[in-house]
């Protein structure tokens, strides 16, 4: 296994999948002057900042980070958030899930925007998010996304989950929630409700152009 430090060329490349293209609901306020990747910017109006550009760990599901080995996806990590990244996306069923949380227990808890995602029919959603939490080794994630939504009546499909993630809020457990669309008809009733604090938008999720 390579575990030399990454080229500024190959952190880019090997994290092709970046949540910074993610597109907000609500418009996000910019810094005057020229804007940089790592300018901490607002989430809508969540009151959260965080940078522009966010570091994804779900390429190709997370096969292409989980094939540099642990290490060097801690490495990869820290190389982000050593050049100002504060924003790192995660799932539970991308394959870099189970390192997350060693990979990101030296970093200041504070400064990261952990966003996550839960996705499927789990029998008890609850105990999922209590999963993910200490699978991250964290009392909170920042922001948890209804995953995949790709219908015009996901509101209806994922009302579950959407429950839990308002109990979570409640609980503190967690600071915004949001959904992830992978097509058009999710995207415009994602756009039109008044559940979804963060939109999470997938460009050309079926890789059909």
């Amino acid at each position: 296994m390579n575990t030399s430090p990454l080229t500024r060329r190959e952190f880019i490349t090997k994290t092709a999948t970046l949540a910074g293209a993610a597109w907000m609901t609500s418009c996000v306020s910019v810094p005057a002057g020229k804007r940089k990747a790592t300018d901490l910017v607002a989430l809508g109006k969540t009151g959260i900042k965080t940078t522009r550009l966010g570091l994804g760990t779900g390429s190709n599901g997370g096969r292409v980070q989980f094939e540099l080995g642990q290490e060097a996806f801690n490495k990869l990590i820290r190389y982000g958030y050593d050049r100002g990244i504060r924003y790192f996306d995660c799932a539970q069923n991308y394959k870099t899930f189970p390192w997350i949380g060693d990979a990101i227990k030296d970093l200041p808890r504070e400064k990261i925007f952990l966003l996550s995602k839960i996705g499927g029919s789990p029998d008890n959603p609850s105990e999922v998010i209590d999963k993910l939490l200490q699978n991250y080794k964290t009392d909170y994630i920042d922001c948890l996304l209804v995953h995949c939504s790709v219908t015009g009546t996901w509101t209806d499909e994922r009302r579950r989950l959407m429950d839990a993630i308002d109990a979570a809020q409640q609980k503190g457990k967690v600071r915004v929630n949001g959904v992830s669309c992978h097509a058009l008809p999710a995207l415009r009733v994602a756009a039109a409700s008044n559940w979804v604090q963060v939109n999470l938008v997938r460009v050309n999720p079926q890789a059909v152009h």
